[in-house]
C-alpha cells in the first residue's frame, strides 16, 4: 500500500481506486485514510453505496453532480458486486469520468475479466490487489 501513502502525502489522487482483499481491516482503514485526504469532514460531496443492490442510475446521477462549494466529490461504493458481474453502463462512464469526481470501490472478489475491471485498468487508474498484512 506504498503508493496510497504517496498519494496521501502528496495530495495527489487516482481519480478511482479499487481495494480488494481478504484484509477487512486493512480495507477499511484505507478506505478512511484516503476519504479522509481526499474529501476530510465534507458531507455535502460525498455519497457512499453500500450493497448488491445499488441502482446504477442513481450512482451515475450522484457522480454527475457537481461539487458544492468544493473542488472534489467523492463516492464510495462497498460490496457491490459491479467487478464480478457485467455493468456495462458503469464501464463506459469510468472511461469518461469527470474531473472532480474521485470513486473508492471495496470488494471482496474480484473478476479481472470484469469489464468494469478493464475500464479501470485501460484508464490506467489506480488497483490495489489483494490487500494484506
Amino acid at each position: 500500500m506504498k503508493f496510497l501513502n504517496e498519494h496521501i502525502k502528496n495530495n495527489t489522487f487516482k481519480q478511482v481506486y479499487l481495494i480488494y482483499g481478504e484484509e477487512t481491516y486493512l480495507v477499511y482503514q484505507y478506505r478512511d485514510r484516503l476519504k479522509q485526504a481526499i474529501i476530510g469532514d465534507d458531507t455535502m460531496n460525498y455519497s457512499c453505496y453500500e450493497g448488491a443492490k445499488i441502482d446504477i442510475k442513481e450512482l451515475l446521477t450522484t457522480a454527475d453532480t457537481l461539487p458544492f462549494f468544493a473542488d472534489r466529490r467523492l463516492i464510495v461504493v462497498q460490496d457491490s458486486g459491479f467487478f464480478k458481474s457485467s455493468t456495462e453502463g458503469l464501464a463506459e462512464y469510468i472511461r469518461s469520468m469527470p474531473e472532480y469526481l474521485h470513486m473508492i470501490f471495496i470488494e471482496s472478489e474480484v473478476d479481472k475479466r470484469n469489464r468494469v475491471y478493464k475500464a479501470v485498468s485501460e484508464k490506467r487508474l489506480c488497483i490495489r490487489d489483494e490487500v494484506s498484512a
